[in-house]
């Protein structure tokens, strides 16, 4: 994407949405995507290797610089209010706000030693809310390089990935992993992100067979992971590594599972959720290597087995992700279909021939809103690049 051509429609939109507020032109804009995790499910607060992808969808930013030391915010979304405050004053919303998330990139980028004015911000975004594409890491990692462009600064992108995962852990009470701010960030056009959670390591595997793509069945089923879900595996999760005196499960190896899951110390709940991280750890792995020998039908079965761990032993899925996966299998044309994201909702991800993208479209589309009556939200994507930023 040419950003300096404004050549895209959320480009023109959103400079558009910014004069009508009043504001002029902006001083700097910044963009960031959504991001969507092919395999390697709930693993990367465990230590594990995580594969996503950035999206073809974006979160963009406008910002202009004040005198008056206030943060002004608006969003093209009618149904979210406006919110001011000053960057002297960044305590959290007790209230759920989206503020918080621009709130908490403030502290951090403070905390490292940054000044920066008060500014008015515009905010368009085409990344699904609550469909597991990770709106809130796009958010905060457009505006984390918008406000650091405002300044004529930067930051190491691994570093500016765990400022704004810190802003999830702090301001949105959201333990998450660093895999979603590391993906709309790190990503890279036509490639997918091996990111090694244990270590953040990573590097890049190729995705840019013409041939396949990825499509995207968004629920639309709202999940909220700050609600508890989240937190209780997280937290069982290193309950049970302490107790097996490991770092992280990534230690434990795959060969040793059966014997892992015998301990006396571990009851049912220990025991689905070691093994779903073991699995699919191992299961990032072989896709890595079956997506670079282009090995398809490999690669979707391991998607699919995937969605079953997830499923059935760490019990994140909806009857609504069962649905859209069990109905996408199915198709010709699907390698394979599994959830994404942290589940309890959100979206599923197919590896499909390109060629019969619509078909497939149309008939889960078809299928899922005669079982439920909600139409899905679905789109094709190509990997894309990360988060950039430039002045106006």
């Amino acid at each position: 994407m040419d950003t300096l051509s404004f050549d895209r429609k959320e480009l023109r939109d959103l400079l558009a949405l910014f004069a009508d507020q009043g504001l002029g032109s902006p001083d700097v804009c910044a963009v960031a995507p959504g991001r969507v995790n092919v395999i390697g499910e709930h693993i990367d607060y465990n230590g594990g290797l995580v594969l996503p992808a950035a999206i073809d969808r974006w979160t963009c930013v406008a910002l202009k610089a004040r005198e008056d030391g206030m943060v002004n915010l608006r969003s093209s979304h009618g149904e979210v209010e406006p919110v001011s405050f000053s960057v002297e004053d960044l305590a959290k919303s007790e209230k759920r706000c989206w503020s918080n998330y621009v709130k908490g990139v403030l502290a951090g980028l403070k905390r490292k030693g940054f000044a920066f004015p008060g500014f008015d911000a515009v905010v368009l975004s085409t990344v699904p809310v609550g469909g597991g594409l990770s709106s809130s890491a796009a958010l905060e990692a457009a505006f984390s390089k918008a406000v650091l462009e405002l300044v004529g600064e930067s930051m190491e992108p691994l570093e500016l990935a765990r400022l704004c995962q810190k802003a999830e852990h702090d301001y949105a009470d959201v333990p998450c992993g660093l895999m979603d701010q590391a993906a709309v960030i790190l990503c890279e056009d036509s490639k997918l992100l091996l990111l090694d959670c244990q270590d953040d390591s990573y590097r890049y595997a190729d995705f840019d067979d013409p041939d396949w793509g990825l499509m995207i069945i968004n629920s639309c089923v709202s999940h909220e992971l700050s609600d508890g879900g989240y937190a209780r595996r997280r937290d069982v999760c290193h309950q049970a590594a302490a107790e097996l005196e490991v770092g992280t499960l990534r230690e434990v190896p795959l060969a040793e599972l059966d014997a892992v899951l015998a301990k006396d110390f571990m009851d049912e709940e220990k025991r689905r959720y070691v093994r779903h991280v073991v699995t699919e750890i191992d299961r990032t792995l072989r896709a890595v290597d079956a997506l670079a020998a282009r090995d398809y039908a490999l690669t979707g079965q391991l998607l699919n087995e995937s969605h079953a761990s997830l499923r059935d032993d760490y019990r994140v899925s909806c009857p609504e992700l069962d649905f859209i996966s069990k109905t996408a299998q199915a198709l010709e044309g699907v390698a394979g279909c599994r959830m994404t994201g942290g589940g309890f909702g959100g979206s599923a991800i197919a590896l499909v021939r390109r060629d019969q993208a619509d078909m497939v479209a149309e008939t889960v589309a078809d299928a899922y809103r005669e079982r439920f009556g909600i139409e899905a939200g679905i789109f094709e994507t190509r990997p894309a690049g990360g988060a950039r930023s430039w002045r106006c």
